[in-house]
């Protein structure tokens, strides 16, 4: 359920306006308000620019909000496939962009659209491309050997196991072993340098957004055989290998795992959705629950 809740004070009020009917034949999701949107199931964000609805996550969004981009899957004689539409918001003209492959949106910077290419059969979603909206044109950035966690700050993130370290003792399975990451870094857009950031030797490492100055947003778990956690962290990274934890608690193996979702940043910090409520870190490092209201923060605070 789409809607608002206010800072401070924590009431929540639906937004009808919000709402989505259930997904088609084609997997697509169709807004309740006209001129009528389209997008993938699972996602919200508020526009309050244009005072909109629109489905797709923060990260499909256009830095200004004016488009938004989503992926429609379909399967043709050569396999799955996907249409990668752009969307302007204030008219609701839907346009696909490209239309070769199997690839899905992870993120809409203001030099393009970024895509990875999507796993299936049990393979897991690899490389990274940039896709330019008004030209078409498709550009490799990332290997198709790596799995980009996060795109963002300028930067894409990844994890892999560092050189000398290996799994923890509570991995015996030998697939879960072969996918233990510990080890998080950063490979420039620009440039295409990659860095390492930030390891936790034992622990699988993943970025999950960024703050207001790109820094990476870190979470730390101790994995287990059944893919449950037994403890979830979280850490702001400012540097390579200059970490903040910010919070630590069960795991997803405990009914009280808290399970951040994608932080969003603003003048008053960094918010986190959750399955336990709202969070809110702020610039005097406190972290503090803010409302009970469960999944992903949508939209700024104004």
């Amino acid at each position: 359920m789409a809607g608002f809740f206010t800072f401070p004070g924590a009431a929540f009020t639906p937004d009808p306006s919000g709402a989505f009917e259930q997904p088609g034949t084609n997997g697509l999701v169709k807004s309740a308000a006209k001129p009528y949107l389209y997008g993938g199931p699972g996602a919200a964000t508020f526009t309050r620019r244009y005072g909109r609805w629109l489905p797709a996550s923060v990260a499909a969004v256009s830095p200004d909000s004016s488009h938004y981009a989503y992926s429609e899957p379909y399967n043709d004689a050569n396999g799955p496939r996907s249409r990668i539409h752009v969307v302007d918001v204030a008219s609701a003209v839907d346009r696909v962009t490209f239309d070769e492959g199997f690839y899905a949106v992870i993120s809409y910077e203001s030099e393009g659209i970024y895509l990875f290419n999507v796993g299936y059969a049990d393979a897991p979603n690899s490389g990274l491309w940039r896709l330019d909206p008004q030209s078409h044109a498709l550009v490799q950035v990332a290997s198709q050997t790596l799995t980009v966690d996060y795109v963002g700050g300028g930067a894409a993130w990844y994890s892999d196991l560092a050189p000398g370290d290996t799994a923890p003792p509570s991995l015996t399975n030998q697939m879960a072993r072969g996918v233990f990451k510990d080890r998080l870094l950063r490979l420039d857009l620009k440039t295409r340098a990659v860095s390492p950031w930030f390891r936790r030797p034992g622990r699988e490492v993943h970025a999950i957004g960024v703050d207001g100055l790109g820094h990476p947003i870190v979470t730390v778990s101790s994995p287990t055989d059944t893919g449950k956690s037994t403890s979830e962290e979280l850490w702001l990274v400012t540097g390579p290998d200059l970490g903040t934890q910010i919070y630590n608690g069960p795991g997803s193996d405990s009914p009280d795992f808290v399970g951040f979702g994608t932080p969003l940043a603003d003048n008053h910090g960094l918010w986190f959705g959750s399955k336990k409520g709202v969070f809110l870190y702020t610039p005097d490092a406190k972290f503090q629950s803010v409302a009970k209201a469960s999944g992903e923060v949508a939209g700024r605070c104004s």
